[in-house]
């Protein structure tokens, strides 16, 4: 079985995650683009070009868009640890010019950035949350190349399955193969990279004209912030009001929901799954974790926030067998989860006994092997807010759950 992750990437602390996609900048990365400005133009090397209108960003941190007359900029940045583990800052800039437009003159800290032109209208990706913002969009089939055969969505999996679109391989599982994307001749490549190993074939990728955009959305440290990314599709691709009005939908439905449970009580919550033998998976912190919090629930596992540091940790049976009477719900199911050596264990917990189990697999194709869970759900934690609301407080949400789901005693997916 092949899983939408491998499980040791998730062990990295998150800042460690971050530098395997920005360590490529310090090899001499540069981004291939499809339209490179003139390393003679106009302009003096150390000189700055004027600042563009900001495009406010409400959310995330991984990045910064400005407009210019007549192009985009998009300025894509992460902290990463250097070998003293002080922060360092990486950056990547890219410029978005409209195809039916001039060639823009790029000058100071512009000269030699990508210049792609935009809409895009043929894109390979290489991760299902890339696949995810595009669908969202009404555009997935503008998809030429995707990681494999995982996607949730029934269209795009059937057109790899027929070799209609290439597979040039998923990021957690191998470097994107270069003959796939010569092959489909993409716009450009929306890239996640999740190995050091990868970035050689990367720069070959740039090297024979392949446009990569790094894609940070997965980085971002907070459910809205990465979900904000889609405004950036949104310009790359020419459906910018779309994503405006998506994005804008999605803010105004967790507000409402953070809303509806302030003056609730506060349900406790218990969120690890078995992982065989006597281990088990506890969210703890980050994005994940605040759904809990934001749904007006108390974190029983909960851990310091600490970008450094995963947001699950791995945890022993005697650590969670004292939460058995405080838990009022418990997220138990996952697509990771192995049943444990002795389920009788359960029984000492009172959401167990009141049949208040859930799991994060309300949105999969098993028999394909795909999990919403790492694609749409990163796009839409409105929905995925709107099923924690409805687990804790059952009366608030009428709507059906879509990637929580209750389970049965003994089941764990």
């Amino acid at each position: 079985m092949c899983w939408p992750v491998p499980p040791c990437f998730w062990n990295f602390p998150m800042n460690h995650r971050l530098f395997l996609l920005v360590a490529a900048l310090a090899t001499g990365f540069v981004i291939a683009g499809c339209d490179r400005s003139d390393p003679t133009a106009v302009g003096e090397d150390a000189a700055v070009v004027d600042a563009g209108d900001p495009i406010s960003l409400r959310h995330a941190r991984n990045m910064t868009l400005e407009r210019h007359e007549g192009f985009v900029v998009a300025r894509f940045k992460a902290a990463s640890a250097t070998g003293q583990d002080a922060a360092q800052e990486r950056s990547m800039t890219v410029v978005l010019a409209p195809a039916e437009g001039p060639t823009p003159e790029l000058r100071g800290d512009l000269r030699g950035a990508t210049v792609i032109r935009t809409p895009v209208q043929r894109i390979a990706s290489n991760a299902g949350s890339d696949e995810a913002f595009l669908v969202q969009l009404g555009i997935k089939d503008r998809l030429v190349a995707v990681g494999g055969l995982g996607s949730f969505d029934d269209d795009i999996r059937r057109k790899a399955r027929a070799g209609e679109i290439g597979q040039v391989g998923y990021n957690w599982h191998a470097p994107p193969n270069l003959d796939v994307l010569l092959a489909t001749r993409p716009d450009v490549f929306l890239m996640r990279l999740s190995d050091p190993a990868h970035t050689p074939v990367m720069l070959r990728a740039q090297g024979l004209g392949i446009a990569v955009l790094p894609t940070l959305a997965e980085e971002e440290q907070d459910y809205l912030a990465r979900a904000e990314w889609i405004r950036l599709y949104g310009i790359l691709t020419g459906t910018e009001e779309r994503a405006e009005r998506i994005f804008a939908e999605v803010e105004a439905r967790v507000a409402e929901l953070k809303a509806q449970v302030a003056d609730r009580p506060k349900p406790r919550v218990l969120w690890a799954y078995p992982n065989g033998a006597d281990r088990w998976i506890a969210t703890v912190r980050g994005a994940e974790a605040s759904y809990i919090s934001d749904a007006g629930g108390i974190n029983l596992m909960a851990r310091p926030e600490d970008p450094d540091r995963d947001s699950a940790e791995t945890v022993s049976t005697e650590a969670i067998l004292p939460l058995g009477d405080e838990a009022d719900v418990w997220l138990i199911g996952d697509i990771h989860a192995v049943p444990p050596r002795n389920p009788a264990i359960e029984r000492g917990f009172r959401a167990w006994r009141e049949g208040r189990l859930y799991g994060n697999t309300g949105r999969v194709a098993a028999n394909a092997n795909a999990y919403d869970w790492y694609q749409t759900a990163l796009v839409r934690p409105d929905w995925v807010l709107s099923d924690f609301v409805k687990a804790l407080h059952p009366d608030l949400v009428d709507e059906p759950f879509r990637f929580l789901k209750p389970l049965p005693q003994g089941q764990y997916q």
